[in-house]
């Protein structure tokens, strides 16, 4: 296999990264749309944003560009 071709996304893992951004940008939404404090979203928001980041950080280990 080519370095460049291990470089590269697989068609789930691009989709897998797309889906685990929109979870964190609609915790995100969500969180600065109400002005009261809801742990649901706050908890929401941190178990979507600690997926990401393992997410991301699995594939660059993996050698993958991001």
């Amino acid at each position: 296999m080519s370095l460049l071709s291990e470089q590269k996304l697989t068609p789930f893992q691009e989709n897998e990264l797309q889906w685990l951004r929109k979870q964190v940008d609609r915790f995100q939404e969500d969180k600065y749309r109400t002005s009261e404090n809801n742990n649901n979203v706050d908890r929401d928001l941190f178990v979507a944003r600690e997926e990401l980041r393992t997410f991301v950080s699995n594939l660059r280990q993996a050698g993958k560009k991001i």
